[in-house]
């Protein structure tokens, strides 16, 4: 499906080129310049085609087509919890256990697949371009773009995330930032803690204690890979049932994270968009009966 961008050349953009509007003021990639130079009929200016070079009058009605060039996965009927979803974008609360797009070991079955699924019954065909990913035992807010030019914008921009987590022990202090490099080690090749890896930040907050547990407010400013459950186990309080990088007790049955609030500014509206969902039954169970003392931070 493609996407259509439109608008009346104003006073401010006489004599820029159309190619410079498109990259700085409506944030097209250099490859999506690229492919509409390569593609007849999706550059028009007052009812003709335009080269991307060609300098703007005011007045001027621009209309730019941008083609889809990802085919989407193959739909599968997999339940999906929709929290919000427009024209250009969805987002979901996915469960524990779900993968979030094919690879190797998980061909299907997939929140890629539910996604073409979902999308197939309301008529339409868009990839699933996700904008933020999950691990498998992850549970929570996840959100994808329908077009690659809203996905551009969407990584491009300033989005908060936060989750909450159940550590095996109470970190000390009850909040801080843990701002230490993550990647793989180069003796293991195991991903820790390491000088060598990429700047990682996480800022933490205990919400609750109980005699060795805690429940913990997790914000990450950077987005590295297990960054959370590295920094975490690194402290020396690794997420509850955390295989990797802990001990499974067995009490929640799967790495004890959930992904509870994201904040953006949407890319076409830019109204400030906020979504949150509580905590799954699995991690509520255990905060029931294990963590009881609230903290005041």
């Amino acid at each position: 499906m493609s996407v259509e961008i439109g608008w009346t050349v104003s006073e401010e953009q006489q004599g820029l080129r159309l190619r410079q509007v498109l990259r700085q003021q409506y944030c097209l990639s250099r490859r999506q310049l690229i492919r509409l130079k390569q593609l007849t009929g999706t550059v028009i200016i007052n009812g003709q085609p335009a080269p991307l070079i060609q300098r703007l009058t005011p007045g001027d009605r621009v209309e730019i087509i941008l083609a889809e060039h990802l085919e989407q996965q193959p739909p599968e009927e997999i339940p999906l919890e929709i929290i919000y979803e427009d024209h250009y974008l969805i987002v979901v609360n996915k469960s524990a256990g779900l993968v979030s797009h094919p690879t190797k070991g998980y061909p299907g079955g997939t929140l890629a697949n539910a996604l073409s699924w979902h999308w197939q019954q309301q008529g339409e065909e868009h990839p699933a371009r996700l904008v933020t990913r999950l691990d498998k035992d992850t549970s929570g807010l996840v959100l994808a773009a329908k077009n690659a030019w809203t996905h551009y914008r969407l990584s491009e921009s300033e989005i908060v995330k936060k989750y909450y987590g159940i550590t095996q022990g109470i970190p000390v202090p009850l909040a801080g930032e843990i701002n230490l490099p993550v990647g793989r080690s180069e003796d293991s090749g195991r991903r820790g803690c390491t000088p060598s890896g990429k700047p990682a930040l996480t800022r933490y907050w205990t919400e609750a204690t109980g005699e060795s547990l805690a429940l913990v407010r997790l914000e990450p400013v950077t987005g590295r890979t297990h960054q959370l459950r590295i920094h975490m186990a690194h402290m020396g309080c690794p997420l509850l049932d955390d295989y990797l990088y802990g001990n499974e007790e067995g009490l929640v049955g799967r790495t004890a994270l959930h992904a509870s609030s994201l904040e953006f500014s949407h890319p076409v509206s830019k109204q400030e968009l906020h979504f949150s969902v509580d905590l799954p039954e699995d991690m509520k169970a255990v905060v029931r009966d294990k963590i009881i003392y609230l903290t005041s931070i």
